[in-house]
This record gives structure tokens, C-alpha cells and sequence, in this order.
């Protein structure tokens, strides 16, 4: 999710919004508005549209913790966590590479629902405790609250261990399955096949609300299967890639990069020095030593050649954080995260050390060259 815009780190893991969260939050704060009304006479107009907002707020922060449970779990097992992003359907936690072992991911999967479980029965003590007793009136608007927090976590947590892959459950599902047939290929098919029918499932309850009345509600569950589905998919075409080549060493396809450029150099000196003389076709550029994007000549081309005497790399290249990869990572997972931000070029690390760019295009020829059985030739030496 390249245009999601960062928010801050938690335990050193970066914390992000899509722009499809502003949808989902004022979706969400209607709903409980709406909820409210229908629920507590005697509270004003006021109270309803505020504590819809203060409980939208407050179910995006659950999310963000059940999330948080799954990337923390990760951590302590040495998987490497890039993110959390909240966005239209609730989160998701970047977790790059593969489990090792299928305790490893039901461990990482069930974190999360157990999490959103433990909050909601906190959520509803505390409801249950402190509710105004028969005849004494509708609930203080804290109350209001923390009684729709507690619900939803709830519905959180068991949602989320539905077996629809990859929901958690269906992760949960695999890991299972993984432990039983000790076949992580054969486990990902069955609940790739096992989430296709809950998203199925989801589609056609989605459309009976929708004729039952029930019309955004019914939307919202088609699109979640609709979600699912796709997803479901994605993750059949992984296994079968897996299938037929196997393990793909990234450093096969990384452009070797003997140089780095500032953002204050001009375009001009690094189009007749690194690119034309075909030394590099794409350059990492650094601000203060901070990596802030890459240079291809199709930057200084949308630019008179006569202006690249004025103009600094910095000027004219797309500013971003570049998403880092790991010299050891797989070349098939690395494709899929870069098709996922849709962004075509990943830096590519030695522990801490810049050694190397690697594309989309440098990715799909080495896959597809490594499914025509040509694939060890192209492996080169380590850096």
C-alpha cells in the first residue's frame, strides 16, 4: 500500500493509514450512530454523532492492538515485521518471510483474535459492572462506549477465526493442517479452497441482507467476500509458482550498485556519468544520507534535455522511502510485495550495507526463466 501515509512506530514497528480508512471510519461512525439512536432514548443528537466518533476511533485503535498481536509474536520468533496498516476493511501486518515451522504460524495467526477476545470480555466486565440498573435510565455515553467496544471485539475476534484464508483462521487453518500432512504446500491448497468457499459464503449472505433491507451492511459483507476471494486467490497462485520452481534466490536478479547520488546532484552529470554510459539504469538517491527514493533516465526525460544542467536528481524523482529487502529474502516474495505497494524497485540490503536494486521486471524474467527449468545459470556468486 505505497500511498498509505505513516503515523509513527510502536516497538519499532511502523504504523500506517491507507486513505481507505477515512471511508471505513465515517462508514463505521454512522453505523454506530444509527446503533446508538435505535438503543438509547434519552440521549441527544450530540451524543450519538460523538460517541460514534470517539467509537469509531476507538474500534481502529482495537484493530491496531489485534495487529500489534500478531506483529509482536512475529518479532519474538524472528520473523521481521515492516508494518501495520489500517485501511477499508480493518488492518494488516506486513510479516515478511516464511515460517519455518507450522507451530510458528498458528502462534502468529491466533495471536491476534485471542487479543480482540480478551478485549471485548474486558470491554463487557466492565459494561456488566457498571450499567445503570433496571429503571434507572439509558447509560452514561463512556458507557455507550465501552458496551459497543466490548460487542465488537468480540465480533472481531470470532469473525477473524472464520477458516476464510487469509483471515486468521484460515491461517490458523494451514498451520494445522501444515502440522497434520507436514506438507506446507498441501495446507495452503486446502485453505486456499476452504476460504474460497467462506468467501462465497460471505457473498451470498451479503446479498440476502441486502435484499432483507439491509442494504449497506449487505454491501459491506459482499465486499469483504469479494476481498477474501481475491485473496484467496492470490494465495493458490503463490503455491502453485512455489510448486513448480521452488525457492528463488533474490540475488539472482539484483542490479549490482557501485554507486549512490545525492538529491542535490544535477541531472545532467549523473545522465552522462552513470546511466548513459549503461554503468546503472536505476540509482539510489540519498538526502543527508537518508534513502529518499530511485533515478532512471525516464525521470530526466519527462524534462528538455537543455534543463538538466539546472536540475537536481532530487527535483525531478518520485520522493519516497524505498522499500528495503534483504539479499536473502525470496525473489517470489519480494515480486509480490513490490506488486502489492505497486512500486517497481526494492533497495537491496547486505545486513545494513546498500548493495544492490532489484525490479519488477528483473523478478518476473528470473521467475519465468526458473519455470523453464533455466534457472541455474542465472545464480551469481554472494556480494
Amino acid at each position: 500500500m505505497s500511498s498509505s501515509i505513516k503515523i509513527g512506530r510502536i516497538s519499532g514497528i511502523k504504523i500506517s493509514v491507507h486513505p481507505t480508512w477515512i471511508i471505513a471510519f465515517f462508514f463505521i461512525a454512522w453505523t454506530i450512530s444509527s446503533l446508538f439512536e435505535r438503543s438509547f432514548d434519552s440521549w441527544s443528537p450530540a451524543q450519538y454523532w460523538t460517541g460514534a466518533a470517539i467509537g469509531s476511533f476507538a474500534l481502529f485503535a482495537s484493530v491496531l492492538v489485534h495487529e500489534l498481536a500478531h506483529s509482536l509474536v512475529a518479532q519474538r520468533l524472528g520473523l521481521p515485521v515492516e508494518g501495520i496498516t489500517l485501511f477499508i476493511f480493518g488492518g494488516v501486518s506486513q510479516i515478511r518471510g516464511r515460517y519455518k515451522r507450522a507451530r510458528d504460524e498458528f502462534l502468529v495467526a491466533f495471536a491476534g483474535p485471542l487479543s480482540s477476545l480478551i478485549l471485548g470480555a474486558l470491554a463487557l466486565l466492565a459494561w456488566f459492572a457498571f450499567r445503570p440498573g433496571r429503571g434507572e435510565g439509558d447509560p452514561s455515553l463512556l458507557l455507550g462506549i465501552i458496551f459497543y467496544l466490548g460487542f465488537m471485539n468480540i465480533v472481531l475476534g470470532v469473525f477473524n477465526l472464520l477458516p476464510g484464508f487469509p483471515l486468521d483462521g484460515g491461517r490458523v487453518l494451514r498451520s494445522i493442517v501444515w502440522g497434520w500432512t507436514n506438507s506446507e504446500s498441501k495446507a495452503t491448497r486446502v485453505a486456499a479452497n476452504v476460504g474460497n468457499l467462506v468467501a462465497y459464503g460471505l457473498i451470498g449472505f451479503g446479498i440476502y441482507q441486502f435484499i432483507d433491507g439491509n442494504t449497506f451492511g449487505g454491501i459491506w459483507m459482499v465486499f469483504i467476500g469479494l476481498f477474501l476471494q481475491s485473496a484467496s486467490r492470490g494465495e493458490r497462485r503463490e503455491e502453485r509458482l512455489r510448486s513448480s520452481v521452488g525457492q528463488v534466490p533474490l540475488r539472482a536478479a539484483v542490479q549490482r550498485t557501485p554507486q549512490i547520488v545525492n538529491a542535490t546532484d544535477r541531472v545532467a552529470d549523473v545522465m552522462s556519468n552513470v546511466v548513459s554510459r549503461g554503468f546503472q539504469q536505476v540509482v539510489p538517491v540519498i538526502d543527508d544520507g537518508v534513502p529518499i527514493g530511485f533515478f532512471t533516465a525516464a525521470d530526466a526525460e519527462r524534462f528538455p534535455t537543455i534543463d538538466w544542467m539546472n536540475l537536481s536528481i532530487g527535483g525531478v524523482i518520485r520522493r519516497q522511502e524505498p522499500y528495503a529487502v534483504q539479499l536473502a529474502d525470496d525473489a517470489i516474495e519480494v515480486l509480490e510485495a513490490l506488486q502489492a505497494r505497486n512500486i517497481q524497485y526494492a533497495m537491496v540490503l547486505a545486513g545494513d550495507t546498500v548493495v544492490g536494486v532489484v525490479g519488477q521486471q528483473e523478478l518476473e524474467s528470473l521467475i519465468r526463466l526458473r519455470q523453464s527449468g533455466g534457472g541455474a545459470s542465472v545464480d551469481q556468486p554472494p556480494i
